[in-house]
């Protein structure tokens, strides 16, 4: 398997938002993400205009794992990785690239929310690629974690 990673573009949110479904941990339906705003009309102007930025990563041209970032604010918006594609690091290299391009926009400090509970998966994940707890939390207990530059 080879996998392929590319900026995303407008036409990807679909796919994307589909994959938020599917993963195997804090799955979104879209009607969900639809609820809270996450659409492919509400998304689509942001990626184009670059008020957000993401990356994806394709087997076989077909989207298996995205990662998304606020460029005004440096906050890691979201990142999802299909189950089957877990543990190949597909998710690291995603995350890796959106924060590198966020620190190439200026930020010298990125955020994003995570699971504060050790048996959810991206608890883990997130401390051991560099990313530091807060002790703060946001509306949904998730725990502020950051990266410094």
């Amino acid at each position: 398997m080879k996998i392929e990673f590319r900026q995303a573009k407008k036409q990807d949110i679909d796919r994307c938002i589909e994959i938020m479904g599917l993963t195997s941990d804090n799955q979104f339906a879209k009607n969900d993400l639809a609820a809270i705003g996450v659409t492919a009309v509400s998304w689509s102007p942001l990626i184009e205009n670059s008020e957000i930025i993401g990356f994806v990563a394709l087997d076989k041209k077909i989207i298996v794992g995205f990662c998304f970032g606020a460029s005004a604010t440096g906050e890691i918006l979201v990142l999802a990785v299909l189950s089957g594609y877990e543990g190949l690091g597909i998710g690291k290299e995603l995350l890796s690239r959106a924060s590198n391009q966020l620190f190439t926009m200026g930020h010298k400090k990125l955020y994003l929310a995570a699971s504060a509970t050790p048996i959810v998966r991206s608890y883990g994940f997130y401390r051991r690629v560099g990313w530091q707890p807060t002790k703060t939390y946001n509306g949904d207990s998730d725990e502020i974690l950051t990266l410094n530059k």
